[in-house]
């Protein structure tokens, strides 16, 4: 019995380090760390974002898809979208998602995914990012997309609204875009 329960974690430890070195590795190639919406955000985006059978959101970099889970279970009609590039997150977000029919979890890079469908994309970045992701949303997005961002401002993008943070974190803002030409 205990050959088996040291053999058990034996195997636990070297999924948790490959899950590591894969987050550390996509991390630096990508220079986005995972990083959770807070509550305050799910809360104000599952009350305040109104969608029909119509809508497809996407959400860029949907760690463990917190986000997507909250708004897809207030409006079950519409479709949502999750692009996640690191392992563990990716496949936390297929498993909080599991039983949600209208919620679609992809591995892969959203700076290379087609986002065509998109009425609606949600992202939450850091920084250095970005320019990058302004600069494709802006090549990739039919006019009138709505663009939500957690955090950070887009660059070259002015928001049409923007929500503070209620605990008065600085930077924490949610901004609200409309792509135009």
């Amino acid at each position: 019995m205990l050959l088996f329960l040291l053999f058990i974690f034996l195997v636990a430890a070297a999924i948790s380090c490959i899950f590591s070195v894969n987050a550390l590795y996509t991390t630096l190639k990508t220079g986005l760390p995972y990083v959770s919406t807070p509550n305050w955000a799910i809360d104000w985006l599952r009350e305040n974002i109104k969608l029909d059978q119509s809508d497809v959101v996407y959400e860029l970099g949907c760690g463990d898809a917190r986000v997507l889970s909250a708004l897809a279970k207030a409006n079950p009609t519409a479709k949502f979208i999750g692009i996640e590039i690191q392992w563990w997150p990716y496949l936390w977000a297929k498993w909080w998602t599991r039983h949600q029919a209208n919620v679609t979890i992809v591995r892969g890079d959203f700076l290379k995914a087609d986002l065509s469908s998109a009425t609606l994309v949600y992202g939450f970045f850091i920084t250095v990012m970005m320019p990058k992701v302004a600069d494709r949303l802006r090549q990739v997005l039919h006019d009138g997309v709505q663009v939500i961002s957690f955090g950070f401002a887009l660059p070259g993008w002015t928001p049409t609204s923007e929500i503070p943070n209620p605990t008065k974190a600085r930077g924490s803002k949610i901004r609200i875009y409309q792509k135009s030409s």
